[in-house]
């Protein structure tokens, strides 16, 4: 079961080109990727390795400037420098779900600078719920909005990882008058939202969004707005 579940792990395997050290002994390394083949290297503790690539259960690997073979069952016993979780547990570790996402971005609300934070709950890697409060100022208005979207990102494992949203909320406009003291007003809004995901790191992503809001309004006319943002997004 253990032989298995390292296949699995390495068909999607993130680590190529990573260097190792061994933690015991000693390990073999074979002239190919197979036990029909001969070991002409002994990798001794505290040894060097570069990950180069898979095959089955064998990993390809650079030593002393030979290339050769690895046993998929030996990565228990081979670390990054600095660590001491196996090259295993560090990707089971990195690849474990974070539920939360703070985010922050800055752009364009129909036409003012716009400025917003986010908080996100992953219900999987594919369906998050947002709420984002944002604050737009310009010269006749400021404006402060409260959001509630539900996202889904049909593709969350590719490093460039489109997605789209749909949600609703409150617009805030407090107008800027001298002469005339104008009420602040409070719209509800419907929006819908497009945007891509960069992942710069496992826990942190850079995106850019574009979200078109429908904003009910007292005359017989709703107003529609165009809001566009680049951000960050940290999970924990």
């Amino acid at each position: 079961m253990r032989l298995v579940w390292l296949l699995l792990t390495m068909l999607a395997w993130p680590v190529l080109a990573q260097q190792v050290v061994v933690q015991k002994d000693f390990v073999d390394l074979r002239s190919g990727p197979g036990r029909g083949y001969p070991i002409v290297q002994v990798a001794l503790k505290n040894d060097t390795l570069q990950l180069l690539m898979q095959r089955t259960g064998w990993v390809k690997v650079q030593y002393r400037q030979q290339q050769l073979w690895l046993a998929a069952a030996e990565l228990d016993n081979v670390n990054v420098p600095g660590s001491e979780l196996s090259i295993i547990e560090l990707w089971q570790t990195e690849q474990t779900p974070r539920q939360w996402q703070l985010g922050v971005a800055a752009g364009d609300f129909a036409g003012t600078s716009y400025y917003q934070l986010s908080t996100s709950y992953l219900f999987s890697d594919v369906i998050s719920l947002e709420l984002s409060a944002g604050q737009g100022s310009g010269r006749q208005a400021s404006n402060q909005l409260v959001l509630l979207q539900l996202g889904l990102s049909p593709w969350p494992h590719w490093r460039v990882s489109p997605y789209f949203a749909l949600g609703g909320g409150v617009l805030l406009t407090q107008p800027r008058t001298v002469l005339v003291q104008t009420p602040e007003r409070s719209s509800p809004l419907a929006t819908m939202e497009l945007g891509v995901n960069y992942a710069l790191t496992t826990r942190v992503q850079a995106n850019v969004r574009y979200r078109r809001a429908v904003i009910s309004t007292d005359r017989d006319i709703n107003e529609e707005t165009n809001t566009w943002l680049i951000g960050l997004r940290l999970a924990f």
